[in-house]
């Protein structure tokens, strides 16, 4: 009965820092992403379109 209650405690008040730090670290992955995505796609210029080749077999 003692270990549940102890595991109810320490749910209760860890469970508040948990939510706030995996929002954190969700937030900053994200930040991650959009800059690396905004950086790959402005130092990239798009490929020319290219007109098809003719091979012959």
């Amino acid at each position: 009965m003692s270990v549940v209650l102890v595991g109810i405690t320490a749910l209760r008040v860890f469970a508040p820092d948990v939510c706030k730090a995996s929002r954190l670290l969700l937030r900053a992955g994200v930040r991650v992403g959009v800059s690396e995505l905004l950086q790959n796609t402005a130092r990239t210029p798009a490929p020319a379109p290219q007109a098809p080749h003719d091979q012959e077999a």
